[in-house]
């Protein structure tokens, strides 16, 4: 046994790899709808390899695979961030930043109150909250503090246990709290409050009724006095709300480009792509007559593959279709998405449309994805050099040393370069799948690193911190749900699936978006999730250097 021991000790890679492999199955295994998940489960392993002895790892290798995992959320959360900063959505935006805020104010109250040490802290904002990154971003922070060697992996010790101890009824307690609680609280029937929302908005889940509306392609000839001549393409599709496209015009017998500024003439015959309540308008407009003609029904149709960056919702879609076009397909991560209420950014869609029709759309849904699947590695990487050095700036207030870190110079590095990269399609791109192992396994070779250094002295700290972690954590998880509840209802107004919905995605609390949408048969909830989740990610994870400062 002492020989296994002394090779597992002298070869570290294998235990990481062991603990990713147990940790993933782990990760699997359901209660209900509730899972630990892949990160959880590689730590779990992680610290029980780790009674065998210390281990002896570079810290090199965790800041490499911690700095692609945080830089590839910032990367995919950037564009959707900012759109919500624009969009209509300010209040769940606004939401989502009262919950960070009310959260740090508590954690450091209790903190304070009972004299807990940074390492201990910034392991329960982490667990307590579900946001793994702050570990890395912790961890990034501590090792750059003015003290021993041995402070720093004591430190970084108790941010991996308290994490462990704290995350599970960050996770179960949440989601019973907003799936349970938090509709009593509001004092309505969660399932009969989202019926109603969905038939005020004409929502459905699962096959999605709108992509059977009716669109059609029809040619009509202007007369002398039709309503539409003397007007440019571009107004005439203002003036119908957008509802269709005119593809094609026919001028004396010759097809014209239909450009924006295109005038139309007495005598042209337009070929349109839209909505059918639309075309009966224009149908009944005096000297505009529908015809038949051979050259309008060869109407060209495109597909591309288009990468989804900016925040979506129901309505989006809505346009989608009125513009005539349909989305065939939707991955997420390599795997097919059915029901498309769900998209979000980064979600890679298959559309089919006229060329004028996808060439409207695109830039307010995302950019149109080049072939190939190679990665950026130039942008990839200097994103995350630059990261690096604005983490190491450190800037003093009140006496007190504040600095990102490593971890968190990278994030908002991610979050710029992801937002230049949405505007610019042709650079910068790193394919779904890339990123997905960037995250999945850039996080957990990171945290079973952590896992297999703590463990040794993983009995110890635990004995240490007893119940008072526990009890911490229980309150940091809770307490900032029900208050952000209240100021959601009382001050934003927001109505309760808004409210509710907006809170799983500020507390990073997926388990909980999915419970409640398995509660109510429907993915409603997912519209407010999607803003509330971009923010919480960003604020979140900044928690740990902040943590790390003011208790330092």
């Amino acid at each position: 046994m002492k020989a296994i021991v002394d090779y597992l000790l002298a070869n570290p890679i294998i235990p990481v790899f062991l603990s990713l492999s147990l940790g993933y199955l782990l990760g699997r295994l359901k209660i209900k709808s509730f899972s630990v998940g892949s990160t959880v489960g590689v730590l779990i392993i992680a610290l029980i390899i780790g009674q065998i002895g210390a281990f002896k790892i570079d810290p090199l290798v965790k800041s490499i695979f911690f700095d692609l995992f945080i830089f590839t959320i910032g990367y995919e959360v950037g564009p959707s961030f900012i759109r919500s900063l624009k969009s209509t959505g300010l209040k769940i935006v606004g939401q989502s930043v009262f919950f960070a805020v009310v959260a740090f104010a508590i954690a450091m109250v209790l903190f304070k109150l009972f004299k807990v040490d940074l390492g201990e802290a910034a392991g329960i904002i982490a667990g307590a909250l579900t946001q793994s990154a702050v570990i890395g971003t912790a961890n990034s922070s501590i090792n750059g503090l003015d003290i021993s060697s041995a402070a720093k992996a004591a430190y970084n010790s108790e941010v991996a246990i308290a994490y462990a101890l704290t995350y599970v009824f960050g996770t179960v307690g949440v989601l019973v709290f907003l799936k349970n609680i938090a509709p009593a609280i509001l004092h309505v029937d969660l399932k009969e409050e989202t019926k109603k929302l969905a038939e005020k908005l004409n929502f459905t889940s699962g096959s999605f009724s709108p992509l059977t509306s009716s669109v059609r392609v029809r040619g009509f000839l202007l007369g002398d006095d039709s309503p539409i001549v003397g007007k440019k393409i571009l107004q005439i599709e203002k003036q119908y709300h957008y509802e269709f496209v005119v593809e094609a015009v026919l001028r004396k017998e010759e097809s014209i480009p239909a450009t924006s500024d295109l005038v139309l003439s007495p005598g042209d015959e337009i070929v349109v792509v839209g909505n059918m309540e639309e075309f009966l308008q224009l149908e009944q407009s005096h000297g505009t007559t529908e015809v038949s003609n051979k050259q309008y029904r060869n109407i060209q149709l495109k597909t591309i593959n288009v990468m989804l960056t900016n925040a979506f919702n129901f309505h989006a879609l809505q346009d989608m279709v009125k513009s005539g076009l349909m989305i065939t397909s939707v991955e997420r991560d390599g795997k097919k998405v059915t029901d498309l209420t769900t998209m979000r950014s980064g979600d890679r869609l298959t559309i089919i449309g006229t060329p004028r029709a996808l060439q409207k759309i695109l830039p307010e849904i995302g950019y149109e994805i080049a072939e190939g699947q190679t990665t950026d590695i130039s942008f990839l990487t200097i994103g995350i050099v630059l990261g690096v050095l604005l983490g190491s700036i450190v800037v003093k207030a009140f006496n007190i040393p504040i600095t990102l870190g490593e971890g968190g110079g990278a994030l908002f590095l991610g979050l710029f370069f992801g937002w230049y990269q949405e505007k610019h399609a042709n650079i910068g791109n790193i394919p779904g799948p890339v990123r997905w192992v960037f995250k999945s396994l850039g996080l957990n070779l990171f945290i079973a690193v952590v896992g297999l250094q703590a463990g040794s002295d993983f009995v110890s700290a635990l004995v240490k911190m007893g119940w008072k972690v526990l009890i911490i954590g229980a309150i940091i998880s809770i307490l900032p749900h029900f208050i952000t509840l209240l100021f959601g209802r009382y001050v934003l107004k927001l109505n309760a699936i808004d409210n509710i919905g907006s809170l799983t995605g500020a507390g990073t609390i997926t388990a909980a978006l999915n419970a409640i949408n398995e509660e109510t048969g429907s993915s409603l909830l997912a519209l407010s999730y999607t803003p509330g989740y971009a923010v919480g990610n960003i604020l979140l994870t900044i928690l740990g250097p902040l943590t790390v400062a003011l208790l330092s």
